[in-house]
Order: structure tokens, then C-alpha cells, then sequence
């Protein structure tokens, strides 16, 4: 069995833009399921990548995670709603509902998980800042 490490890194926080998102895959409570961070008013959030809709991706059918108005997540198929700082949904069919937050800190240049229900399935790759922002 291995060894657990907490935190484990996710990734470069530059890879995380303002309203973007960054997906990995994690095992949570020992299934796989991917996994996103979003960047919100400055900070990082973790949450599953699964609608609480329907058990599909936030971005299955659209790669942009927020909604036209930068305001709130948004599932690509059924338009749910999310608040991007609770993952509480914002939607009347699934209201009470929420996103499963995954607990991550973003630390110097660095976003670690620290959730100990979840487990890193591949390390991270350390990226080349200037190949990823675009023109």
C-alpha cells in the first residue's frame, strides 16, 4: 500500500487563471473521479468535477466552467448553477444541493490537496510559464 502524502501538490497556481479552471484526477474515498480548481475573486477552490444534477462532468458538453457572467459555475448540459465560493446550487431542482469541496491551498507558487479522503491519481507536471499564457 502506499504512502500517503499530505499535502500532495496539484499544481502551478499561474496554471489557475481568474475564472479558470484546472482538471486532475484524484481518488476520492477510493474511487476515481476527476476533479477541477477554479479560480474565483483571487482565490482557489477544489471541488469533484460532478454535476449533483446528474452524475456527469461540470464541463461534459463546454470546456468553460463559469457562466456567461463570470458570477457562478455552470453545469454544460442542464445549465445548474453553482456558487463558485460554497458549491451550493443556485438552481430550484437541485437547491440544498452541493458541489463536494475538495479542502486545497494555494501556498508560494504551488495549489496542494489536502483533503484526506482524496488521494493524487498521477503527479503533478510542472509546466513552463511562459507556454501557457496565451497571446
Amino acid at each position: 500500500m502506499a504512502i500517503r502524502r499530505v499535502p500532495e501538490p496539484i499544481c502551478q497556481g499561474f496554471q489557475i487563471p481568474e475564472l479558470g479552471k484546472f482538471s486532475f484526477n484524484i481518488k476520492y474515498r477510493g474511487n476515481a473521479f476527476g476533479a477541477i480548481l477554479i479560480r474565483f475573486n483571487g482565490a482557489v477552490y477544489g471541488y469533484l468535477n460532478q454535476c449533483v444534477h446528474m452524475p456527469r462532468a461540470l464541463d461534459c458538453e463546454e470546456s468553460n466552467i463559469f457562466d456567461e457572467s463570470g458570477r457562478y459555475l455552470q453545469c454544460s448540459m442542464h445549465s445548474i448553477c453553482y456558487d463558485p465560493v460554497s458549491g451550493e446550487s443556485l438552481s430550484e431542482i437541485c437547491a440544498g444541493k452541493k458541489l463536494t469541496a475538495l479542502k486545497v491551498r494555494e501556498e508560494g507558487s504551488w495549489v496542494y490537496l489536502l483533503d484526506k479522503r482524496a488521494v493524487m491519481e498521477t503527479q503533478p507536471i510542472l509546466a513552463d510559464k511562459k507556454s501557457t499564457i496565451r497571446s
